[in-house]
């Protein structure tokens, strides 16, 4: 008995943990969406990058090797509206011809639920602190989708100067979603 729970265990961890993942694997604003929400005078709003670059190596049987980089281009932001996007790219915000790029950077993971949790740093408008992310992963043919969550306070990196240092018109929380399909880097 002992021994068909052992094995039934290795087949769900290998459900859970694609072999397709040997090797580094990458993905750009061509493979998937990297968008965020966060609140403005009381409403949601949602926002994407549209250039970006992610990097992941991963086995997940051997998690402590692992590794995640994501660089984005701040002045990608599209929120859909054009004057927004130009403060958000603006000095208040991401001053994006000052810092055009966020980094975050991942070498621990560990088990969250079916899925998994990286626990890496953000570094934005120079301001580098810890932000875990939650992630899943699946087989896609030769490819793995990645699919993910964060959370961060935009006030912890800076994003948001002057009058928009405080949160009376935009909220400090912003949610972070990704949808990746991760082909073989090469």
């Amino acid at each position: 008995m002992a021994g068909a729970l052992t094995l039934r265990a290795v087949a769900l961890a290998c459900a859970l943990c694609p072999a397709a993942l040997a090797g580094p694997r990458q993905a750009d604003q061509s493979a998937g969406t990297l968008g965020f929400s966060a609140t403005q005078a009381d409403a949601r709003f949602s926002g994407a990058f549209r250039q970006f670059r992610v990097i992941l190596d991963f086995d997940p049987g051997q998690p402590a090797a692992g590794r995640l980089d994501v660089t984005v281009e701040t002045a990608s932001i599209d929120t859909q509206d054009g004057e927004r996007d130009e403060i958000l790219r603006g000095p208040d915000f991401f001053s994006a011809a000052k810092h055009p790029q966020a980094v975050y950077h991942a070498e621990r993971f560990e088990r969250a639920g079916t899925g998994w949790r990286a626990d890496g740093r953000l570094t934005m408008r120079g301001e580098t602190r810890a932000v875990p992310v939650t992630f899943t992963l699946q087989p896609a043919g030769n490819a793995t989708v990645m699919k993910g969550t964060a959370s961060l306070k935009r006030l912890d990196f800076g994003l948001g100067q002057g009058e928009w240092a405080s949160t009376e018109w935009v909220g400090d929380a912003v949610d972070i979603r990704f949808e990746l399909k991760l082909a073989p880097a090469g």
